[in-house]
């Protein structure tokens, strides 16, 4: 089997899926289906970067980072517990400036890449659209926009509420779209990403549960409780399990088709309106865009999710 290159893009922020999500993605290189050249972070919290490195490094990954250098989102003052947790472990990083910008990682890591690579969105999208706005430089030659031309093979997106015209899901418009750095970064990326593009929605993820049948000395499960226990809360204590679908992007990626990870697709062209960051999408069986839909009971992705997220 012949590994895909493969980077991801996260928020990082205040769920734990995100950490659900990067051990998928992990497990996926383990199997030599993906190979991670590297990770950037489109919110930002103190402990951003050292905890995910960590994260990364206590699974033997260790790969360059990047993060956006302004963010602002007075909803989250405080990173949650589990970034704290992390971030006091071993890291390569000092702190958030010692990581790359975002813009920059994905120019050197695409341009020096002799293959086309993988990309993956779990998070807000203005590391994307940043990309798509830079010019030719010392890496080079190419246009953000051209790089990724003639560089990106796939990319799949955790975005959007497509069971309804309208929809405002986060990751495309933030909280409530009120944010105009989310809603016209995800506005210019879905009109001008120059490749396919493959979204899991908002209704897909919110009822499928996982990270259920972790170990309790598993660096994930105590990820998970700190989350839990210290000012957020897991969709399901009881079972300590959680939404899923940052894990299930990935997952759909690893797989490499919605097909083989149980779902139907819908094809045409997705938008979002700059203002408000409400998705439109209009059906169109040659469009550039596909969004999917279940074919199966909630627990068959349930199960398959955890099957990934094993230690």
């Amino acid at each position: 089997m012949h590994a895909r290159p493969v980077i991801l893009d996260t928020d990082w922020y205040t769920d734990v899926d995100d950490a659900m999500a990067v051990r998928a993605l992990i497990n996926f290189q383990k199997q030599g289906v993906f190979r991670i050249l590297g990770l950037c972070i489109n919110a930002r919290f103190e402990e951003s970067v050292r905890s995910l490195d960590a994260f990364l490094l206590a699974h033997g990954v260790d790969v360059p980072l990047g993060i956006v250098q302004e963010w602002h989102d007075d909803s989250a003052p405080n990173g949650p517990s589990y970034q704290k947790r992390l971030a006091a472990m071993k890291s390569k990083y000092a702190d958030n400036r010692a990581a790359e910008i975002p813009a920059r990682l994905y120019r050197r890591l695409l341009a020096s890449s002799p293959e086309k690579v993988t990309l993956i969105s779990i998070g807000f999208t203005e590391n994307y659209a940043a990309l798509l706005d830079s010019a030719p430089d010392e890496i080079s030659p190419l246009s953000g926009r051209e790089l990724v031309a003639q560089k990106v093979e796939e990319f799949w997106m955790m975005a959007g509420t497509w069971t309804k015209d309208g929809g405002q899901e986060y990751n495309l418009a933030g909280a409530g779209g009120t944010n105009p750095l989310i809603t016209q970064s995800s506005s210019k990326v879905l009109s001008l990403w120059p490749t396919p593009v493959t979204f899991l929605g908002f209704e897909i993820g919110y009822m499928l549960l996982s990270g259920g049948k972790l170990s309790k000395d598993d660096i994930l499960w105590q990820a998970m409780d700190d989350y839990n226990t210290q000012g957020y809360q897991l969709a399901s204590p009881e079972q300590h399990s959680h939404h899923s679908w940052d894990p299930l992007t990935i997952v759909m990626a690893g797989l490499g088709s919605p097909e083989k990870a149980g779902f139907f697709e819908i094809r045409g062209q997705a938008s979002t309106d700059p203002t408000s960051g409400k998705n439109h999408f209009r059906q169109d069986p040659d469009g550039p865009h596909r969004f999917v839909v279940k074919k199966h009971f909630d627990q068959f992705y349930s199960d398959l999710i955890d099957e990934w997220l094993k230690s």
